[in-house]
């Protein structure tokens, strides 16, 4: 049995009602790190405006990963950008340990649809420090992630065509990323993850390979809900997938995981029994935990957390027994 994840108490951990900048229907789908020069878990948090109906980036910070110390009166990541008129979303946060700076992907929407960007800075509290580096791959694409390190001197980065999940390697990011790679998951036919995957939070090194938790979603007629599920990957050949999920390690359960009412987020024509969405976009090390940042229901900011050995050993186990369910 693969180590539970356990919701926080603290959750929701950010809701619409703590964004004082805006009047906001979602607070949602963070990309979270731990700024190494303060010790903080940082959290760059998708406000979605009523007015606007567009969303930006909003900034909150905590110092155990349990509880928010402070939410930015302001937007850290506005709509400044051409590519990002229609919406700046779903940021996701690496640190680069070898070139001390961070790299955080997002979505830019505007008329030529949804695609991946970029933005580095060596600060994460300093906007005036963050450098656009605009759309990285060419047509619509999401759900793109970087690894931490680089593997045989080239950047490891996940991006998601629709509807799987592929590797691909570049020697710097500042050059145009393939539009395709090698495939490493896939949707499956009447699983959890029927419908389409997604990368969630960039992977973790760990002494079983590159943790990666990820996201899967069933069909419209199936109720579209979106779940989470852990993926492990080789950590000299990340093309090769050790693991995957064969059920949802967190799947809307909780009432802020399921909202039933219209929200102006979402076409509700799509989530025929409410929004079911269990969204993850983050994964830190805090103490003995792992803690897993996630959007709920497309309103709120909800964690959970599982002890570290606790997990990699069970999915260690896992992998020795060649347990797990089929990645394509």
């Amino acid at each position: 049995m693969i180590a539970p994840l356990e919701r926080l108490a603290t959750n929701p951990l950010i809701r619409p009602s703590d964004i004082s900048f805006v009047r906001a229907s979602g607070t949602f789908n963070p990309g979270v790190t731990v700024d190494r020069a303060r010790d903080k878990v940082v959290l760059l948090v998708r406000v979605f405006e009523e007015a606007s109906r567009r969303s930006c980036l909003g900034l909150a910070l905590s110092a155990d990963g349990k509880r928010i110390d402070e939410i930015w009166d302001r937007p850290v990541i506005a709509r400044d950008a051409p590519y990002e008129h229609w919406g700046v979303e779903d940021a996701r946060i690496t640190y680069l340990e070898s070139e001390k700076r961070y790299a955080i992907t997002y979505t830019g929407y505007s008329r030529d649809g949804p695609q991946v960007c970029l933005i580095t800075t060596d600060d994460l509290l300093s906007p005036t420090s963050y450098r656009r580096h605009g759309p990285r791959i060419a047509g619509e694409n999401k759900n793109c992630v970087i690894l931490p390190e680089k593997i045989d001197g080239q950047y490891v980065i996940l991006h998601r065509p629709m509807p799987r999940i592929v590797c691909i390697r570049v020697s710097s990011l500042e050059e145009e990323w393939p539009a395709d790679g090698a495939t490493l998951v896939g949707p499956r036919p009447n699983t959890w993850r029927s419908s389409r995957v997604g990368a969630g939070a960039p992977p973790v090194r760990t002494d079983i390979g590159w943790l990666l938790p990820f996201h899967g979603a069933t069909s419209i007629e199936e109720g579209n809900v979106y779940s989470m599920g852990w993926c492990v990957l080789d950590l000299k050949n990340p093309e090769t997938v050790l693991y995957v999920s064969d059920a949802p390690a967190l799947t809307p359960e909780a009432p802020y995981e399921i909202e039933r009412n219209a929200i102006p987020q979402v076409d509700m024509a799509n989530f025929r029994t409410g929004v079911r969405v269990v969204f993850p976009q983050g994964l830190v090390e805090r103490g003995e935990d792992f803690l897993v940042y996630y959007g709920a229901a497309d309103v709120s900011v909800a964690g959970a957390r599982v002890n570290k050995r606790e997990l990699i050993s069970s999915l260690g186990e896992a992998i020795r027994l060649k347990q797990g369910g089929i990645p394509l």
